[in-house]
């Protein structure tokens, strides 16, 4: 078995050695600067703290106007973080996804939450009756890259429904005839566009032009689909972020009508959530917010955690992972 060595040291030792001499983990343990803060379940009847939940960072003064509140998985754990879209620094970071948990995590900041002006989310209902409960005075946004995931799985799901007609079309015999040797190649065509079929024409080479351009002239459906997909994007556009809120609005009502038009199924299911969340998803014109600046940060932690070859001690990982982003 081959051995990592750093001058001539073994791996295991000098991550020791860094961990406890080098570094203030234990130090910061023992003087309860690590973890800063804690949430406690109690038994309402005993009074007895069944659970205690460490808040690996709580940083109030990374508190600003604009912020994102996400999941992310380090290791198997779930954890949630709070970050802010400007400065990209972490202000929570508790491992739970649970609502009641979260509530009483935000809680501690008190008054700082006030500060707060947007927050942006995915539209999970966890995250979202957080942000109503604990951030009333900011508006709330849906993150927009999750809103035309899916506005591009319709388009997707046209697609995978017109190759399964395909495929129940194919004869059973070993061998294929003329038509069955047209059907493999559209359904060739349809697996080489399915990444495509999410960009913007503009985006398109002459050979990705022609070869979708066959697929369109050919189901008409597909093609329906995807011209309702770029409406979408082009209402969503950010430069729309100065128009009148009545013109944004009568833009997606437009948008919707299309729809209805097209006679599509499934784009019914993507105007239902639109419209369940349409407050917030036109809120994303208000302040122009995403969640770009949370991805990005989960992306940092996840290299982070790669170059370190994972998670060997939990709790030090997530010391790191707090000194660092911090």
């Amino acid at each position: 078995m081959t051995v990592a060595r750093f001058w001539d040291i073994l791996s295991g030792t000098l991550f020791k050695w860094y961990r406890d001499y080098l570094s203030n983990y234990h130090s910061d343990r023992y003087d309860g600067k690590f973890p800063p803060k804690w949430i406690e379940n109690t038994d309402e009847p005993t009074g007895e703290v069944v659970k205690s939940e460490p808040i690996y960072v709580f940083k109030p003064e990374n508190i600003g106007n604009q912020m994102s509140i996400d999941d992310k998985a380090i290791g198997k754990e779930g954890f949630t973080l709070l970050s802010n879209t400007k400065s990209g620094k972490i202000a929570m970071m508790l491992e739970s996804t649970d609502n009641e948990e979260l509530s009483e995590a935000l809680s501690l900041f008190g008054a700082d939450l006030l500060k707060i002006k947007s927050i942006s989310s995915d539209m999970s209902p966890t995250y979202l009756k957080l942000c109503r409960e604990q951030m009333y005075c900011a508006d709330i946004v849906i993150d927009k890259f999750h809103v035309m995931r899916y506005v591009y799985e319709a388009v997707l799901a046209v697609r995978l429904n017109i190759k399964k007609e395909l495929l129940q079309k194919l004869s059973k015999e070993k061998k294929k005839t003329a038509q069955d040797r047209l059907i493999l190649n559209d359904i060739e065509l349809l697996n080489r566009c399915r990444r495509k079929l999410m960009q913007s024409p503009d985006k398109w080479t002459e050979r990705t032009k022609e070869l979708i351009n066959q697929l369109f002239s050919k189901y008409e459906p597909l093609k329906t689909a995807y011209i309702l997909s770029q409406k979408f994007k082009n209402w969503y556009d950010k430069n729309n972020c100065k128009t009148e809120k009545l013109s944004i609005k009568e833009g997606l009502f437009r948008w919707y009508d299309a729809v209805k038009v097209s006679g599509i199924e499934e784009f019914k299911s993507v105007v239902k959530m639109i419209r369940k969340h349409e407050n917030e998803i036109l809120n994303y014109f208000l302040t122009g917010h995403t969640n770009a600046a949370a991805e990005r940060l989960n992306g940092k932690i996840q290299r982070f955690v790669s170059a370190n070859y994972g998670i060997r001690d939990k709790d030090f990982t997530l010391y790191r992972i707090a000194k660092y982003f911090q």
